[in-house]
C-alpha cells in the first residue's frame, strides 16, 4: 500500500513562493503609489513591514532576502516625509527587515520538514501492519476510501475528509498486537480468540496515542471507538449513539461493508446486494441510521463500481 499525507492548501501554498511574489510585486506597486501620492506627508511603517512579510514567504535565499529587504528599506525613507536618516538607523532598520523576513523563511521550513516527518512515519506504520497481513492492508485502504466518500457526501471539510481518510487507514492498527495465528486462522475463530480481536481498538490507541498528530485530528477516536454500536452493545467502551465520535461512526459502516465484500481467510467474500441487505438490517441497532443511510446512497448510485480495490492519491 503506497499511503501518504495529502497535501493541503496551505503546504501547496508554502512550497510554491511564485504567487507570493506576484501579491508581493502588487503590495509594493500599491505601497508606493500610496506613499507618494495619496499619503505623501505620512510614514507608511506597516505597509512596508507587510511587504517585508511577503519576502519572506517568496524567498527563501538568503542572498535575495538581503536585497529585497535592503530595497524595501530605502524604497520606506525614500518616500518618508522625514527623509533619508542617518546611516546608523538605516541599517538598524535594514537588518530588522532582513530578521523578520528570515525567520518567517525558517518557520515555513520547520512546518513543512515536520509534515514530511508525519508523511514517513504514517508511511511507517501502514507498511508495519502491511507486514503482518496482506488482507487487513488492503482492507484498510478500501475501508478509508469508503469512510471519504461518506463524509464528503456529509459534507465534512476537506481537511476532515482528509483526517477520516487517514483514520481508515489506521483503524485495525491494533491488530499488530494480535496474535498472526489468529489473524490468519481459516477456521471460524473460538470466544477466547475472538475476545483476543476485540482488544485490537485499544491496542491500537495505546501505540498510536503516542503519535502528536493523531491526538488532534480524530484518529485515535477512530481507533478506539470504531467497534462501537449505536445501541450501545459494542466495544471496547459501550459508547451508544451520539456519545460514539461521528468519525468513528463512520468509520464502522465502512469497516464492515467492506468486510462482507472481501474475501479474508476465514470469511468468503459475499456479494454487495448481501452487504447492503445486511447494512439496512443494522440500521440503528449497530449503524448510525444517518451515515447508513448515505452509504446506501452512496453504494446505490455507484453500484459494482464502489467495489473497485483502486484509489489516486496525491504523492509527495
Amino acid at each position: 500500500m503506497d499511503q501518504t499525507i495529502r497535501v493541503n492548501k496551505l503546504e501547496f501554498l508554502l512550497q510554491n513562493p511564485i504567487p507570493y511574489r506576484y501579491v508581493l510585486a502588487v503590495c509594493l506597486g500599491l505601497n508606493l503609489f500610496m506613499d507618494a501620492y495619496v499619503y505623501p506627508e505620512v510614514s507608511l511603517t506597516g505597509f512596508y513591514l507587510l511587504t517585508v512579510v511577503l519576502i519572506g514567504f517568496s524567498f527563501e535565499n538568503k542572498p535575495l532576502q538581503v536585497i529585497a529587504t535592503g530595497l524595501v528599506t530605502l524604497l520606506r525613507f525614500h518616500f518618508s516625509p522625514l527623509g533619508m536618516p542617518e546611516t546608523a538607523v538605516f541599517l538598524l532598520a535594514w537588518i530588522t527587515y532582513f530578521l523578520v523576513s528570515c525567520s518567517l523563511s525558517v518557520l515555513i521550513k520547520r512546518y513543512l520538514r515536520e509534515r514530511k516527518n508525519v508523511v514517513h512515519l504514517t508511511r511507517a506504520l501502514a507498511n508495519a501492519l502491511d507486514s503482518r497481513d496482506s488482507y487487513t492492508a488492503n482492507h484498510s485502504e478500501n475501508v478509508a476510501r469508503y469512510a471519504e466518500m461518506i463524509a464528503q457526501e456529509m459534507k465534512f471539510s476537506k481537511k476532515e475528509c482528509d483526517n477520516i481518510y487517514l483514520g481508515g487507514i489506521f483503524h485495525d492498527f491494533g491488530k499488530i498486537g494480535v496474535s498472526e495465528s489468529i489473524l490468519t486462522k481459516r477456521s471460524k475463530l473460538t470466544e477466547t480468540e475472538f475476545s483476543q480481536i476485540k482488544k485490537h481498538p485499544t491496542i491500537g490507541y495505546k501505540i498510536l496515542k503516542h503519535v502528536p498528530v493523531f491526538k488532534h485530528n480524530g484518529v485515535l477516536d477512530m481507533v478506539l471507538y470504531h467497534h462501537e454500536r449505536f445501541d450501545g452493545k459494542g466495544y471496547p467502551e459501550g459508547l451508544k449513539g451520539e456519545q460514539i465520535p461521528i468519525a468513528a461512526r463512520i468509520i464502522a459502516v465502512a469497516d464492515s461493508f467492506d468486510a462482507m465484500t472481501s474475501n479474508c481467510v476465514y470469511r468468503s467474500e459475499k456479494n454487495l446486494e448481501y452487504a447492503l441487505n445486511e447494512i439496512r438490517k443494522n440500521i440503528g441497532t449497530q449503524f448510525d441510521p444517518a451515515v447508513a443511510q448515505i452509504f446506501l446512497k452512496i453504494v446505490e448510485a455507484k453500484g459494482e463500481t464502489i467495489l473497485t480495490r483502486t484509489r489516486n492519491v496525491e504523492k509527495n
